[in-house]
């Protein structure tokens, strides 16, 4: 029987199964509305309860990610956003 290598999102997910709990993954493009309010919409998600939070990258044609986070995306870049 071969192991999965363990990370902290398989420890997490692990837990939950143990206690019969369900998670919340929220995503957010990275920079939308802006780069200051990404930081405090992360914070605002993990008070929230999100037990995982992905952080997209913003690129100039995320045509097969559908029109809500092209929009994220749209606006990211506008707002400045890069990745560093």
């Amino acid at each position: 029987m071969r192991t999965r290598p363990s990370t902290r999102i398989s420890r997490y997910f692990a837990d939950l199964r143990k206690r019969g709990e369900k998670g919340i993954i929220a995503y957010l493009t990275a920079g939308d509305p802006s780069p200051d309010d990404t930081v405090e919409l992360v914070l605002a998600l993990e008070r929230g309860g999100a037990g995982l939070i992905e952080l997209g990258v913003p690129f100039s044609d995320p045509v097969a990610d559908g029109p809500v986070i092209q929009a994220a995306s749209d606006r990211a870049l506008k707002a400045g956003t890069t990745l560093r």
